[in-house]
This record gives C-alpha cells, sequence and structure tokens, in this order.
C-alpha cells in the first residue's frame, strides 16, 4: 500500500480584485455611495501637482475657489469692458455735437486730428480723402495729398469689405498713411469712410503693439466712421 499522503489543495481566492475604470464607472452609477459614509470620503487623499497630497473634501474645495476666482476675473474684464465703451460713447456723443458746430471744412479737419488724440488715445492720425478739395486753399492739406491710385492698391480689400480693421498694417500701407513716423506705428485701427470707402480713409495709429487687435470689438469705430463721413459729406457735396 503506497505511503504516500494526498495533500489537499488548498482554496484559492478567484475573486478578482476591480480595476481602477471598474471602481470609477460604479462611483458615476452610485452618485449617492458617499451620502453615509461621510468620513470615508474625508479620509480619501488626492495627490496635487503643486503639493502634499490632500483630501477629497479639501480639494473639491480647492476647485471651487479656483473656478469662483476665474468667474470673478472675467466679471471684473467685463465691467472694465463696459466701463470703457461707455466712456468711449460718452466722448463720440461729445464729439458729434462739436461736429455739427463747425462751419467750415477746415475747422472739421483739424478737429478730428485734435479730438482723435485727446480723447480717443491716437498716437497719430491719417485722413486720407479720395477726392479733391472744393476749396483751392485746402489742396495742400495732407488729407488731399494722397496718391489714390496707391491708395485703393493698398488697401483694395479693406475698401471692397467697408469695414475697420484693427491689427497691424505692411510698411507700405503705414509709409502711405503716416510717413515719416510710420516705424513708430505698432496697431492701428483703419476706417473705410463713405460706401467702401469712396471717401478715403481714417487711420489711427498706436504706439502700443496691442492696443488695436484683430479680435476687438470695432462697434464704435463703425459709429466713428459714420459720424466723420456724414459731416464730410456736408462739405464734399459726396452725398454721404
Amino acid at each position: 500500500m503506497s505511503n504516500q499522503k494526498t495533500t489537499a489543495s488548498k482554496p484559492t481566492n478567484t475573486r478578482l480584485q476591480p480595476d481602477d475604470q471598474s471602481v470609477a464607472d460604479y462611483l458615476r452609477r452610485h452618485p449617492e455611495f458617499f451620502e453615509d459614509k461621510p468620513t470615508l470620503l474625508a479620509d480619501l487623499r488626492v495627490p496635487h501637482a503643486t503639493g502634499p497630497a490632500v483630501s477629497l473634501v479639501e480639494r473639491q474645495v480647492a476647485v471651487l475657489r479656483e473656478g469662483n476666482a476665474s468667474l470673478q476675473k472675467q466679471l471684473e474684464e467685463l465691467v472694465q469692458v463696459a466701463r470703457e465703451n461707455n466712456q468711449l460713447n460718452a466722448q463720440l456723443h461729445k464729439f458729434t455735437l462739436q461736429i455739427i458746430e463747425n462751419d467750415s471744412l477746415d475747422a472739421l479737419l483739424t478737429l478730428i486730428d485734435k479730438q482723435l488724440r485727446r480723447n480717443f488715445s491716437a498716437s497719430l492720425v491719417a485722413l486720407r480723402l479720395l477726392v479733391g478739395a472744393n476749396d483751392g486753399k485746402l489742396a495742400s492739406r495732407d488729407e488731399f495729398s494722397a496718391d489714390a491710385d496707391a491708395l485703393r492698391g493698398l488697401f483694395r480689400r479693406l475698401l471692397s469689405a467697408g469695414k475697420p480693421y484693427c491689427g497691424r498694417l505692411s510698411g507700405e500701407q503705414l509709409a502711405v498713411l503716416f510717413g515719416e513716423q510710420a516705424e513708430s506705428i505698432a496697431s492701428s485701427a483703419v476706417l473705410p469712410l463713405g460706401k467702401q470707402g469712396d471717401l478715403g480713409l481714417l487711420a489711427i495709429g498706436s504706439f502700443e503693439r496691442d492696443r488695436y487687435h484683430t479680435n476687438m470689438d470695432t462697434s464704435f469705430l463703425d459709429n466713428l466712421a459714420e459720424v466723420i463721413t456724414v459731416a464730410m459729406g456736408k462739405y464734399l457735396g459726396t452725398g454721404a
């Protein structure tokens, strides 16, 4: 008879441990899981990229604070934009009243340059008209001295669009607008005057790189261009 002893095999635990995804899926399906386990929720630790691990509750509080800070910043930015828009609209109203009081084209041209520099933060102003001066005395002014063909060629797309452009201009465009001071201009707003710019262009130059950019709202500039176009049409007989 064999003396070999039969060794009973030990039972093995075949129950598999859940993987990370299974745990995550379970918690999503049972959002109430922690409702009767508040101590467990407080004991859970969450690693933080910039500091020691914190409890899940602390992490949630931190996330909420970050979210609130972001919302607060956005709100402050919106309030600032609204305040600036109110100031611009007030200045435009005042500017419009001054235009109405003008009784000559010469005075109007001087007013436009003066007010844009003083009240609208323009570093340089360039008004380039594509129509002739009715008064021979005005023909020598810079506003009427532009090469019409060159101006139309360089700003063809802007003129055809009939809408203000904000951003950076090419060297040639800056030169035809601002002459010897072209290199000092870092950003510009260019407003076509009249239907598709048939009256000319008003350029506002800034020494600041981000003063005028392609993503900015141009509603105020649209209104400014309309006011100036109507005022100019009164003297130039364009019917604007």
